[in-house]
């Protein structure tokens, strides 16, 4: 290799170096912004540990299903007014929950 290369390669290697150091964070967040940011980062719901939870079966894993209104919500929407009624009707929101599932069964985490 010649010593243009090498100063080349030595360049390269120190740049990544520099850049891949800046993008680390060294102290903890403790201000109530950096902890609100670090919030905001992991947004949504973390499956449940279902180690134990299918009985004997194998392999026991967490999965995302559609919950099933309950009977007040069906309640509220009997006793809505004409007005809230269509907006009740064709409301796009389907939650989901987290059960444990093995095989074909699920089991409450």
């Amino acid at each position: 290799m010649s010593i243009r290369s090498h100063e080349f390669l030595f360049l390269t290697i120190l740049l990544n170096l520099l850049l891949g150091s800046s993008c680390v964070r060294t102290t903890p967040l403790s201000s109530p912004e950096g902890m609100l940011m670090e919030d905001k980062i992991r947004l949504g719901s973390t499956p449940p540990s279902c180690h134990n939870r299918c009985n004997t079966c194998n392999p026991c894993i967490a999965v995302q299903v559609p919950t099933l209104p309950g009977e007040s919500n069906h309640d509220q929407l009997v006793h809505a007014s004409s007005e809230e009624m269509p907006f009740s009707m064709y409301s796009n929101y389907k939650p989901l929950g987290w059960k444990c599932r093995c095989r074909d069964q699920l089991f409450n985490p």
